[in-house]
């Protein structure tokens, strides 16, 4: 390096927007810049000396100690991410850019605060599992958490049921009252089954007033016909728009696992039917599948 060049390195440092450290071969700081106490907090005082994993987050100090491993012995992966911890409590993701010298037996690392990045990666991921209206899970993420709960149920042996919600008067609804009367009952809908639920038990909507229930802490037909009994009181309880009370109840459809045997979209088919059959009927009430209404390629292990 040219020796004019070298002696602008300790300015170039300082003012780098980038936390740039040196750590000794046993994890203990030597050096920080202004950035470092920018982005993590703590002061060159408070810092040096330290050992580097004191401010690691705790669930990522093993993967950390793993990179720096390869790092050191086989110069291998030299950027890698974890989260810090700074001196305010608040979490921090990093991006890391290191480089071992063997020489003078330093690690020299510079970190790039990507933790906007990660917000908006987290809001990405988010959205595009969830409908933006009610905030509930959309048919893809849905479907993703009825087959893990399908799983779970085949390994543990255990019963799980799932129904298929739609309101009956919601299209008249919307012609007599407007779309914003619509949306107002979809949402307070939503919340008013999360708010019947258990803690293992889901809910996401299909789209247009169609909901499906994930049913994981249920263990027989008793326990789906007593929580389908709260779920139709607290859907039709009243609700003003406009100073006008809406019309509306709920058809409902269900389906037990492993009573109809089959996968995700199979069991929501299964419970679609059904509701169907409950809305023909005249409303408001709920219809089990069965073999009287059973689809294309069911599996029914009932003796």
């Amino acid at each position: 390096m040219n020796t004019k060049t070298s002696e602008y390195l300790p300015d170039i440092v300082e003012l780098l927007l980038d936390a740039v450290c040196v750590v000794d071969v046993k994890g203990c700081l030597l050096f920080t810049n202004p950035a470092f106490e920018t982005i993590f907090g703590y002061s060159p005082g408070e810092a040096i000396n330290r050992q580097m994993l004191d401010f690691v987050y705790p669930e990522d100090r093993a993967k950390t100690i793993h990179a720096i491993n390869q790092i050191m012995n086989n110069n291998q992966h030299p950027r890698f991410e974890n989260r810090w911890v700074r001196k305010d409590g608040r979490i921090v993701h990093v991006l890391w850019s290191v480089y071992w010298s063997q020489e003078k037996q330093v690690r020299v690392a510079i970190a790039f605060d990507i933790t906007e990045q990660k917000k908006i990666e987290q809001k990405l991921i988010y959205l595009a599992g969830h409908d933006p209206l009610t905030d509930l899970p959309n048919r893809s993420f849905l479907i993703n958490q009825l087959e893990e709960s399908l799983s779970i149920a085949n390994t543990l042996s255990s019963v799980l049921g799932v129904l298929f919600i739609d309101i009956d008067g919601f299209k008249q609804v919307n012609d007599i009252h407007g779309h914003a009367a619509g949306d107002k009952l979809l949402k307070t809908i939503a919340m008013r089954i999360r708010h019947v639920l258990k803690k293992n038990d889901s809910v996401g909507r299909l789209g247009g007033d169609e909901f499906v229930v994930i049913l994981n802490s249920i263990k027989n037909k008793q326990d789906i016909l007593m929580l389908v009994d709260t779920l139709k009181k607290e859907i039709a309880k009243p609700l003003e728009f406009n100073d006008a009370e809406l019309a509306y109840s709920p058809s409902m459809g269900a389906v037990m696992f492993p009573e109809y045997y089959g996968d995700a979209e199979y069991l929501i088919q299964c419970a679609d039917k059904a509701m169907y059959r409950a809305k023909h009927s005249g409303g408001n009430q709920v219809v089990f599948y069965n073999d009287d209404i059973k689809l294309p390629g069911a599996q029914s292990i009932k003796p």
